[in-house]
């Protein structure tokens, strides 16, 4: 069966708060775990009702919570720091948890423009440099940090910049495929083209990164479809509705008929979203799958993971 991830928005509900979010994501990561899941990352997002500003932290934490499931990030947004800082943070995570760190890293915004402008610093060298520091650091043989292994880095990406550079150092790459309406195949075919081997990777290692919205009730699926809406919307930076207050919403609106996503969120029942999974699979012929939701109730939430586990799409794809 293929390689999953549970990635963690980290999102903040109405009936948790702040607090619950950063607990129920620790919770999350030992139900991926104990689901079977391969990996657990942690997005960054800036800002008072973001739930997740320093991943470093919930990356700890999860880790000390779980056993062998490998935990991570998607992605550290190296933009805003200095690649030496990163690096011996995660040379300290890697060797209190040793085999188990992954180190995404990204270059999306991570919050509002407002808030972003505080992140970054005067004179700030271009991330890709910042990624050929971060490597230079990483690898093995650096006198600048204690000696470990290093963890696994993914280059995290939407477009065909981080296609190009995550091939040209060698790396493995997640596409964002949330991000697209439609599949892409040729940001993948482009990064494999071009993967040179390098220290961090000998061979392409694909991961893509879904948005699902999973339930055996149909009336579910138009909930959590819905609020995944919510999430992605660019002035959603707020705390997102309770089950209760979306149950109210989803009453006093007009209900949505035919999905209308794509690809940017597959939605249905286990069966439906199987078939769409099925048909991204066939389209990019991935090593891994990183899946996530949004759902206010954490039992559902689970849930949602527990189906896609169920699922084995890649035994039914057509290869392309």
């Amino acid at each position: 069966m293929m390689k999953l991830t549970a990635f963690d928005q980290v999102l903040v509900y109405g009936a948790t708060g702040p607090a619950g979010a950063a607990r129920e994501s620790v919770r999350l990561a030992a139900a991926a775990e104990h689901l079977g899941y391969d990996r657990f990352w942690v997005a960054e997002h800036h800002g008072a009702t973001s739930g997740c500003g320093s991943p470093e932290v919930l990356v700890t934490a999860a880790a000390a919570a779980t056993g062998t499931i490998r935990v991570g990030t998607a992605s550290v947004l190296l933009p805003h720091y200095a690649p030496l800082k990163v690096a011996t943070t995660f040379n300290l995570l890697e060797r209190l948890f040793p085999g188990r760190i992954d180190l995404g890293i990204g270059r999306g915004p991570g919050g509002v423009e407002s808030v972003v402008k505080q992140l970054a610093g005067p004179d700030e060298a271009p991330y890709p440099e910042k990624v050929e520091r971060l490597l230079a650091h990483v690898s093995a043989g650096t006198d600048l940090l204690p000696a470990s292994s290093p963890p696994q880095l993914w280059l995290t990406g939407a477009g065909p910049g981080g296609a190009q550079l995550a091939a040209r150092h060698g790396l493995p790459f997640c596409l964002a495929q949330f991000a697209h309406g439609t599949v892409r195949p040729d940001i993948v075919e482009l990064y494999r083209e071009n993967f040179r081997p390098g220290p961090l990777g000998a061979a392409p290692r694909v991961s893509v990164a879904v948005r699902v919205a999973c339930a055996d009730d149909p009336k579910d699926v138009r909930l959590l479809r819905s609020l995944l809406t919510l999430a992605a919307a660019p002035t959603s930076r707020r705390t997102l509705p309770s089950w209760d207050e979306l149950h109210a919403l989803e009453s006093t609106a007009t209900s949505p008929g035919a999905d209308t996503d794509g690809m940017s969120v597959l939605a249905g029942t286990p069966t439906e979203v199987g078939e769409k999974l099925a048909a991204l699979i066939a389209a990019y012929s991935p090593d891994e799958l990183a899946v996530t939701t949004a759902c206010p109730d954490f039992d559902l939430r689970v849930r949602t993971f527990e189906l896609v586990r169920a699922m084995d799409p890649a035994a039914t794809a057509l290869p392309v």
